[in-house]
């Protein structure tokens, strides 16, 4: 199946019924008239000489139009390059340069940075303003409308390129994950046998759907589900929409989630309607994990996966999140869950071999979510597969029942006083503290301990801290070797554009002009 299958699968459950609903204005789109204008799409797209094969874009914020147009790509048998419009210009040009982007959908208010993307990716011959016609390029619905709305059919090919994913890149170019047909259903496949939904579900996407939120779509529209748009993940308009739209159904990374807990007032609205909230993206404290379920109810659901692999991969399930009707210990709260049915997880040493229960390796996969590679990228794509397994570069462990705990990345581990010490248990640590909305703990260049740990915190409106406190804290529990050595307060911790903590971008004050990063 390709990715417009499974909205062809909600159509046919709902017809005429609800689809996308811009949440500022209520403007609703019908699966109908999202069906329509596909066809339309795909229709123009191959009499204007572009092919199943070729590549596309849409640079926009969460918006409706923008997310039809991205079906209208794949209705076509184009292969979608999901943009960040957080990125910046120049990101954002090389990698449509160097994934031999050919045509791009854009919101006009992004029109400035599409006069640079022209000079940087000559190889795009085609642009198309999603909400107004701008200079030379029509304006979508407009463009559309010239074009018949007749069925489209392309060849079936499980291994043809659904989506052209760009990897968050750290010192280097974002590399360009070919993710496939099979992938998208092995996703689809995985979230319906976890996570059964009995009914439509009413799903809010204000994280951005150039992301995790965006391929969960696929599992939302192959259910007939309705999905609320909201342009930016904003706090207090996401508790807002909660209770006035229905929602069931959302996604957010764990820095979302922290956000959302310390939003004022959150604790004294209606969430009723919510079946699931799922959420990941980075390991979340226990801590803030119970607060949720206090606020939220049983409705936790923590997926694990990566770009490389689709998601889930590991799914911490409602249930998982409780002992005997009770809110399960830490110890399992840690934990990112277990396999998903339709993947196989194992941990591996450096020479290549798996670890029996509780030894500590890197997280390894086998599945259909698996890559087809990295674009134009013949080694980074072996180095990836070593031994036959794909590599996450996650340090974990798995327990005798299966459970998986995220240990560290690989390249987050702190080597302090000859201890290997995981940036993930200290951060836990830190986050016990109710004062504590954020943090990240690093390590930093040290004359004793060769690296220092140093937690980066971001407190709480109106709360107030001393380093020594959170020192203290973190020793009681972790002893002196784990705690940090020194406290760094920051007023907000740099995020990616997909809103996960830039830890590189704290240590390099700390190791800006040495050789070396250890």
């Amino acid at each position: 199946m390709g990715g417009i299958d499974y909205f062809d699968r909600g159509w046919r459950l709902v017809g005429d019924g609800p689809f996308l609903t811009n949440g500022e204005s209520g403007e609703t789109l019908s699966y109908d008239e999202v069906r329509e204008l596909t066809f339309r799409a795909a229709n123009g797209l191959h009499a204007e000489g572009f092919n199943p094969g070729d590549k596309g874009a849409v640079l926009s914020l969460n918006d409706s139009h923008a997310f039809v147009c991205s079906l209208g790509l794949l209705r076509a048998g184009l292969a979608w390059i999901p943009i960040n419009p957080r990125n910046s210009v120049a990101d954002n040009a090389q990698i449509l340069d160097r994934f031999d982007c050919s045509v791009l959908f854009y919101l006009s208010p992004f029109a400035e940075a599409v006069d640079v993307i022209r000079a940087q990716a000559p190889g795009i011959k085609r642009y198309i303003c999603i909400d107004a016609a701008t200079g030379e390029d029509p304006a979508f619905l407009k463009w559309a409308s010239a074009y018949p709305a007749n069925p489209v059919e392309v060849p079936d090919d499980p291994d043809g390129i659904f989506a052209l994913q760009p990897t968050g890149g750290t010192t280097d170019l974002p590399k360009g994950v070919l993710m496939t047909n099979r992938g998208i259903e092995n996703l689809v496949a995985n979230m319906m046998a976890v996570a059964p939904l009995t009914n439509p579900p009413v799903n809010l996407a204000a994280a951005p759907l150039t992301h995790a939120s965006g391929f969960l779509m696929y599992y939302i529209m192959a259910s007939g589900g309705r999905t609320i748009i909201l342009p930016k993940a904003d706090p207090a308009g996401i508790l807002e929409a909660i209770p006035k739209f229905g929602i069931t159904n959302f996604m957010t990374p764990s820095t979302l989630l922290y956000m959302l807990l310390a939003e004022p007032g959150a604790q004294t609205l209606d969430f009723s309607s919510l079946e699931y909230i799922f959420y990941g993206a980075a390991p979340t404290a226990p801590e803030k994990i119970r607060e949720a379920i206090d606020v939220f109810g049983p409705v936790m659901f923590q997926i694990f996966g990566q770009t490389e692999t689709m998601f889930p991969n590991t799914c911490l399930t409602r249930e998982d999140h409780f002992v005997e009707g009770e809110i399960a210990p830490p110890d399992r709260l840690m934990s990112c869950g277990r396999q998903a049915p339709f993947c196989k997880l194992a941990i591996m040493d450096d020479q290549g071999n798996l670890l029996p229960p509780d030894e500590v390796g890197e997280l390894v996969y086998r599945g259909a979510g698996q890559m087809r590679g990295y674009y134009k990228n013949p080694e980074a794509t072996a180095e990836a597969a070593a031994f036959g397994w794909h590599h996450t570069g996650d340090i974990a462990r798995m327990d005798e029942d299966g459970f998986v705990f995220i240990v560290d990345r690989k390249k987050d581990m702190i080597i302090s006083g000859g201890f290997n010490v995981f940036s993930v248990e200290v951060e836990a640590a830190v986050l016990t503290l109710p004062a504590i909305r954020d943090c990240a703990v690093i390590g930093a260049p040290d004359e004793k301990w060769g690296e220092a740990i140093v937690a980066c915190v971001e407190l709480k409106a109106g709360e107030s801290l001393e380093a020594g406190e959170i020192i203290a804290h973190c020793k009681e529990r972790l002893g002196g070797v784990k705690a940090p050595k020194r406290v760094e307060f920051v007023e907000e911790l740099p995020r990616s554009a997909a809103g996960k903590v830039l830890k590189r971008e704290l240590r390099e004050r700390f190791w800006e002009g040495r050789e070396r990063r250890v």
